[in-house]
């Protein structure tokens, strides 16, 4: 069974903790629209993750390993420990500096919150090419399942630090990432930018002169990036910088910038398509916050907590279920979690939209046990069909699907860079 499974109760539990303590607080340290972009992202990452496993590690490991180290000895978990948290400092901070990295780790950088929600706003796309950078561990003779669990660890702990809640921690910080070093990371104030990449371990930043103090005396940090996604669309979320660096090597008339602009400094953009990158001003822009009414909110809540439960069964039986009925799955699940976006643009036509997403929820569970023999019980599309009906008399006798025209409408100073 995926282990994330196990961990989803703990992170669901601390968010709400999080939450009371910013409520007794009197800080908005949450959204409710941003939260469940960023939760919607974490379980695109993590559905997609059951389809997509390249096992590249394995297969170097498996090929090219120059040592065979025991994993029944302690020192060889630590080295593996230490090694991991080593590659992963520099995979992340080229996923900073080169183009086509960017366009996937940007994607834990969208919100413009800093909360626990934020931890599981991950890519569905890192896992292309985030492998290169764990290859030494490989060729070393790390074995594949030390890597796996070292791995796992270093992200579980990177859960914790994603709070504005835990202030300054004192010698810690000299050693560790901490939530005070780590939003300094997530900033996009100038002073800030491009800081503090470590995972566990503070002190590769320091080494390499990428670490900066969180300055209490300095302007407010502003989270998010420094050209904002202006969308609470997931699957988007993840293919937008994709789509516009494809236009650009589309467009472009250099040969060499349709080549070489995928690797190139992030925001980089060919010379005859684009003016020179501006450092955006931060300070004039207002956060993307298309105002809904309150039951829309709590009707979007209801019908992405089934989805958390929808998504966390599918993951507790995706190992022991046929490729098919798992790619079919993470597909239907990742419109349910369109959908919700939607709902919280709030687009019109959403009953129609609802409907929708309902019927194919429904024909897929039909479709799924007549190709693959009775995987889901009979109650699984009946408690669609009524949970469905029951949504759209909600949205039709309530008025809360109604048209809007109230949206964030300040304009966008950030479109300089990506």
């Amino acid at each position: 069974m995926n282990p994330i499974v196990y961990a989803i109760p703990i992170f669901f539990l601390m968010i709400l903790i999080e939450v009371i303590a910013t409520i007794i607080r009197k800080k908005d340290y949450y959204r409710v629209n941003d939260a469940i972009n960023s939760l919607s992202t974490g379980m695109l990452n993590v559905t997609t993750g059951v389809i997509f496993k390249l096992g590249v590690y394995t297969l170097i490991y498996n090929h090219a390993a120059l040592l065979s180290l025991d994993s029944n000895a302690l020192w060889v978990w630590v080295l593996g420990f230490v090694l991991q948290d080593f590659f992963y400092y520099w995979n992340h901070r080229k996923g900073h500096e080169i183009n086509l990295l960017w366009a996937a780790h940007s994607v834990h950088h969208q919100s413009e919150e800093y909360n626990l929600t934020t931890a599981l706003r991950q890519t569905s796309t890192g896992f292309l090419f985030s492998w290169v950078f764990y290859v030494p561990m490989a060729i070393l003779g790390i074995p594949p399942h030390v890597f796996l669990t070292v791995s796992l660890i270093n992200l579980l702990y990177q859960y914790w630090v994603h709070t504005r809640l835990i202030p300054k921690l004192g010698w810690f910080e000299l050693l560790f990432v901490t939530p005070s070093n780590h939003r300094v990371h997530h900033a996009k104030n100038r002073k800030y930018l491009d800081k503090n990449y470590g995972g566990v371990f503070i002190i590769w930043d320091r080494l390499f002169g990428t670490f900066i103090e969180e300055d209490e005396h300095y302007e407010p940090i502003r989270y998010g990036t420094l050209k904002p996604l202006r969308s609470w669309n997931p699957v988007w979320a993840n293919l937008h910088l994709y789509t516009n660096m494809f236009r650009d090597a589309i467009n472009t008339k250099s040969w060499k910038d349709k080549l070489t602009l995928w690797f190139r400094r992030t925001g980089y953009r060919p010379a005859d398509i684009a003016s020179p990158m501006k450092m955006p001003d931060i300070h004039g822009y207002k956060n993307y916050n298309p105002e809904v009414s309150m039951g829309l909110k709590v009707y979007s809540l209801i019908q992405f907590a089934m989805l958390v439960l929808a998504t966390t069964v599918f993951l507790a039986i995706s190992h022991n279920t046929p490729y098919g009925f798992n790619v079919l799955w993470t597909f239907v699940l990742a419109l349910n979690l369109i959908g919700i976006g939607w709902l919280l643009e709030k687009f019109t036509g959403l009953i129609v939209i609802e409907a929708i997403r309902f019927v194919l929820s429904g024909a897929t569970i039909v479709v799924s046990n007549g190709i693959w023999i009775d995987l889901m019980p009979d109650w699984t599309w009946q408690f669609v069909i009524v949970s469905g009906v029951m949504s759209l008399l909600v949205l039709k006798t309530s008025g809360i699907a109604s048209p809007s025209t109230s949206y964030s409408t300040i304009p966008d100073p950030t479109e300089a860079r990506p």
